[in-house]
Formats: C-alpha cells, structure tokens, sequence
C-alpha cells in the first residue's frame, strides 16, 4: 500500500470525505509515520477532498519562541507586537502549515493574530475582509465562518485541547473575560505592500495557556460518540463535527453558569 493510500484510508476512517470542509491541525513530527513529505502530505489531503471540498490551516505567525510552549511565544508577540506581513511572515507554527500558505492555489487570510490559508470553493468567504473583523470569534470572524459552514475539525498528531475555534462558544454565551477589556492595535501588510492598522479585540495569554477544550469531551456522550479516532502508538488523530462539539458547549455553558460556576473549558483559567 502507497503512503498516499494509507492516508486515504486514515482520513476515511475518520469520516472525512470528498467534499468535506476541513480545519487542520497537525504535528508532522508525529505523522512522519505515513512517510510523505509536506507537500505530498498536503496533496494527499486535497486529493482526497476534492474540487469540491476545502482544505484549511492556521497560519498563525504569534509562536516566537520555538524552545518554549506556545503560549509563552503567544504572550510575547502580545506584549511586543511585531508587524504581520500576509506574504513574508511565516506561519510559525509548524511546517505544514508554512508549506499549505505558500502553495500557489492558497489564500492566506489579513488578520493579525488568526491568519488562516484556505484551498477551495470556501476560501474567499473565510479568509476575506479579516483585517476589519473586531472580534475574533464573532460575526464575519474566520472562526464563527468555520462554525457557520459546519466544519470537521480534524487533529492529527495533536491532542484534543487543540483547536482554534475553542473561545467561539464563549462569544455566544457572553463571555467577554477571555479578550482585552478594549480594542487593541495592529499592523498587517496585505498582497501589495500596503501597511493596515486595525484594531480588535486580543485574547488574554492566560485564556490561550489555560483554556482546556478536552473537558467538553469528558462531559458529554454526545460529542464523544460523535468523535471518531483512529490512535496509531502514541499518535493521536480524531476529527469531529464542530457544529456537535459548539452545541454541547453551549449547554454545558448554560448549565454552569445557573450555578454560577465557569464555563467548563475556563475552570482552570485565571483573567491576568
């Protein structure tokens, strides 16, 4: 069996098909064991979605410290705030993803700290207009786009405290603890060169090093029967419909603020 066959049958296995809409978040280091290479990896990907399907990545450029975890490179680019520039600012955050945005066919999203890429018939609608998005989870955001659009997200190599769209609940229920009490400042530079200022509201170093999206999982059969996982050794792959796993946040969310308890993902989260 070809590798690109052992990752077709690995994405089936997960429920993830030809014309699925699909967030990826991904180690390499921990995928290598499908022996392809980046490019080919991410080829294999869209070849088994399809024309019709779109593939997208966090492009995210905030991990400047490679030694540490990512929240303490997260809290230094909140503190020293470099310019992000969509074409020669690397997506810091692993080689696929700095393989994915530069592919000719990809469009990598304006946006200051969630600049996503995207391949497929989605990709104008996700990634369009982000640098006048105020609020990263709400309306016309990426993230609340994804959710709209019923997206897979699926983890490969990850476990499943990682996801992007893990503060989207929060902006449904209210929930402002997790952001800057104001709109804060940043400098993008888009396609052309030209400098864009904008203004959004940033979530807080403490919410990204401390918000556990696995809890959510832990409570609720539902989402844990909508989970597929295929583990390969110590590798950990799953996808999952996020529409389930938002829906099961959003009562879990309700049901612990009438107690007047956190939402369950933020117990351990302490407002810096």
């Amino acid at each position: 069996m070809s590798s690109r066959d052992e990752l077709r049958f690995l994405l089936e296995d997960l429920g993830v098909y030809p014309g699925s809409l699909v967030y990826l978040h991904t180690s390499f280091r921990r995928v290598s064991y499908i022996d392809l290479g980046p490019t080919d990896f991410i080829e294999g990907l869209l070849e088994h979605i399809g024309s019709e399907g779109t593939l997208v990545m966090p492009c995210f450029s905030w991990h400047l410290d490679k030694q540490n975890r990512p929240w303490v490179g997260y809290r230094m680019y909140f503190e020293t705030r470099p310019e992000f520039d969509v074409v020669n600012t690397a997506a810091n955050i692993g080689v696929i993803p700095e393989t994915f945005r530069n592919l000719p066919q990809a469009k990598r999203s304006l946006n200051y700290w969630w600049s996503v890429a995207s391949v497929g018939p989605l990709t104008d609608i996700l990634t369009g207009g982000q640098h006048l998005v105020e609020h990263p989870y709400g309306p016309g955001s990426t993230f609340e786009l994804l959710r709209e659009h019923d997206v897979i997200i699926l983890g490969l190599g990850v476990t499943l405290n990682t996801t992007s769209l893990a503060f989207v609940p929060d902006y449904h229920l209210g929930n402002h603890s997790v952001l800057t009490e104001d709109l804060q400042s940043g400098v993008v530079i888009d396609e052309v060169g030209q400098r864009h200022e904008t203004k959004s509201y940033w979530v807080l170093p403490n919410a990204v090093q401390q918000v556990k999206p696995e809890v959510v999982f832990q409570r609720s059969e539902r989402l844990r029967s909508d989970l597929r996982r295929v583990d390969r050794n110590k590798t950990v792959q799953f996808a999952y419909h996020y529409r389930v796993y938002h829906e099961e946040a959003m009562r879990l969310g309700r049901e612990a603020r009438e107690k007047g308890m956190p939402h369950p993902w933020l117990e351990e989260y302490r407002p810096s």
